[in-house]
């Protein structure tokens, strides 16, 4: 499962329409990127991995991180990204959240 999309099922619509929000863009376009039918900049991957790591540390942990390397392929090609992010460039791994109550 992309992780745009495993995020979307664990994200409330109001913590969906925030992202958007902060990431400047529309909560449409957050559902084409999570279901493969468009493709991030490297300026959206980059507005939607600083946005959803802050969400995630305020969720703790609930919601995950998306990282640019998932939604952007040339950054997922970049070997500056390899480097920064290590083997979290490769692939963003967590678990998919079924329901929205508290740990």
């Amino acid at each position: 499962m992309h992780p745009m999309k495993a995020w979307m099922m664990a994200a409330t619509p109001d913590e969906q329409q925030l992202l958007a929000h902060e990431a400047k863009t529309s909560r449409q376009y957050l559902y084409h990127l999570s279901n493969g039918h468009r493709t991030a900049s490297a300026e959206l991957g980059s507005a939607i991995e600083r946005v959803t790591s802050a969400m995630a540390k305020k969720s703790k942990g609930r919601l995950p991180i998306v990282y640019r390397t998932d939604l952007v392929p040339a950054c997922a090609n970049c070997e500056f990204a390899r480097k920064c992010l290590g083997p979290i460039a490769e692939r963003a791994s967590f678990e998919v959240v079924t329901s929205t109550e508290e740990v």
